[in-house]
């Protein structure tokens, strides 16, 4: 794909868009844990906390650091449930997966020590073009479904899949990142506040999902809205997030192919086999995703 990899490297070059959501300042302690790692800069802060971009004094090597934010980190039962959800995370090794190097524990902190990763994600590369031709979005399909398939696999699935989670590097190379973990501190705090809201995205939540029920067909769920999003340049169910789920249990969404001209009719298809509602009757498999999109943008 040699445009989007033209794309990501201008882009890339150019320097990432300011974090509005980043602190200003870096507030590290110089002991303990970061005795190891010199703090180069602070990325940004979410689900799970502060994340930092790091270099390992001890490997030579950039990484980037997530600290555990205090909600979790404070509750010796969530902690201990994050932790192990990133224990099984960290097992995953494959080229198109974002590795965990190391979990670390330093008092009542806890760290996950990541590979670094440059590029931009696909929400910043939409945002750029607009929107990607079918066969872009094939070949980034192709390492996407690769790493989902894989850790299903190894039994574990990623429960967030959203096009912010997706990094296309300047070389072409797709990573998935935070597999499990985000939804997991996600989890963590809306038990902690005692709500029943959801907290994420629920655009790209399978209906089984916003019920309690997760498995890897969530996940399938999940890459149809984004190749949805990626051949439209928006997801197929927007509003507030009521709207939202009524329209994705009824599977009410602009046709794709009224949304964009002259795509082929199999693609329709493949989105409206992934986007089904009931997860026996949805594309089973990451695998069978990407096949059947190879075919529809192959014919």
């Amino acid at each position: 794909m040699p445009d989007l990899r033209g794309k990501v490297t201008t882009v890339f070059r150019r320097g990432p868009a300011p974090d509005a959501d980043a602190p200003a300042g870096l507030e590290v302690p110089l002991t303990g844990f970061w005795k190891r790692y010199e703090v180069t800069r602070e990325i940004g802060a979410g689900g799970m906390g502060v994340v930092y971009e790091a270099w390992d004094r001890q490997l030579e090597r950039r990484v980037a650091v997530k600290r555990m934010r205090d909600e979790i980190k404070n509750d010796r039962r969530e902690r201990e449930r994050f932790l192990q959800e990133a224990r099984m995370v960290a097992r995953l090794r494959h080229p198109n997966l974002v590795e965990i190097y190391s979990i670390e524990e330093d008092g009542p902190d806890a760290y996950l020590v990541f590979e670094f990763v440059e590029g931009l994600n696909l929400h910043q590369l939409l945002g750029e073009k607009g929107r990607f031709s079918p066969a872009e979005a094939r070949e980034v399909f192709r390492g996407l479904c690769a790493g989902v398939d894989y850790a299903h696999r190894q039994g574990v699935v990623h429960r967030d899949l959203k096009p912010a989670n997706v990094i296309v590097q300047p070389d072409g190379t797709v990573k998935v990142m935070d597999f499990g973990v985000a939804r997991q501190a996600q989890d963590a705090l809306m038990r902690r506040q005692m709500t029943n809201t959801i907290i994420g995205t629920p655009q790209y939540m399978a209906p089984e999902q916003e019920e309690g029920v997760v498995c890897t067909q969530s996940d399938v769920y999940a890459l149809g809205v984004c190749l949805y999003e990626m051949l439209t340049g928006t997801p197929p169910f927007s509003g507030s997030a009521g709207s939202v789920t009524l329209a994705k249990r009824e599977a009410r969404y602009e046709p794709l192919a009224v949304r964009v001209a002259g795509l082929p009719a199999a693609l329709t298809q493949v989105v409206d086999r992934a986007l089904d509602p009931k997860p026996e009757t949805r594309i089973q498999t990451a695998a069978a995703f990407m096949s059947e999109l190879d075919a529809a943008v192959s014919n």
